[in-house]
């Protein structure tokens, strides 16, 4: 791949979307590792970090990965 095939806009756009989608797995996990279980007060709050509430910034980063694949493929 050449210098400037890196750049084109279809790239940028591909490349955007594969570091918003590494970096939501990675914080999506990481809340749900960090945030819920080994925090909990009690036995019925240990699938904290498992809810929407507690991932959307990761699940959001998901989503606009996604919006960039689908624009990346528009163009």
């Amino acid at each position: 791949m050449s210098a400037q095939a890196a750049f084109e806009p279809r790239m940028v756009l591909v490349w955007a979307g594969v570091l918003l989608f590494i970096g939501g797995i990675l914080l999506t996990a990481f809340t749900a590792l960090w945030g819920g279980r080994f925090r909990a007060r009690s036995r019925t709050d240990s699938a904290a970090g498992f809810s929407p509430r507690a991932n959307w910034p990761g699940l959001a980063m998901l989503a606009v990965s996604v919006v960039c694949f689908l624009a990346a493929a528009a163009v």
